[in-house]
């Protein structure tokens, strides 16, 4: 008897393993990421002027932007110069701006707000520092 105990305990363990043969299979799942396009806006800009990219997001998500670069027309060197940067609604000829924040170039985003679907405007303008016309490029991502 002691012979066949461990083999009882080991038949009892594989039958309760087994269950009573009801399972309930379940399919994997798959998540829908929304793409993401990713833009250069470049352009120039004079003193005290202001320019703005009109754009749609497919689905509610986040916008990010940063300002990549500032240079002198015909000088390819950058400059310090800070711009503002903005994110509103096209309005007319413009973009009315609900968020802005004045930022200096940098390869760092600078620029972050959730947006719904539809259709809104990255704007660039002088935030008060540029004695000449400067050359610029933003790089912003959407959904």
């Amino acid at each position: 008897m002691t012979t066949r105990l461990p083999l009882i305990v080991f038949a009892a363990a594989l039958a309760a393993a087994c269950g009573n043969g009801s399972s309930t299979a379940t399919s994997p799942t798959t998540a829908t990421i929304p793409a993401i396009t990713t833009v250069t806006f470049a352009d120039t800009l004079d003193v005290g002027g202001s320019r703005f990219y009109s754009f749609s997001n497919n689905t509610a998500g986040s916008v990010t932007a940063f300002l990549a670069s500032v240079t002198a027309s015909g000088n390819p060197l950058p400059l310090a110069i800070p711009l503002e940067l903005g994110i509103g609604v096209p309005a007319g000829t413009g973009c009315a701006t609900t968020m802005t924040q004045v930022v200096t170039p940098g390869l760092v985003t600078e620029l972050t707000d959730s947006l719904a679907a539809g259709v809104f405007c990255l704007r660039v303008a002088d935030a008060g520092a540029l004695k000449a016309p400067v050359t610029f490029a933003v790089r912003f991502s959407h959904p």
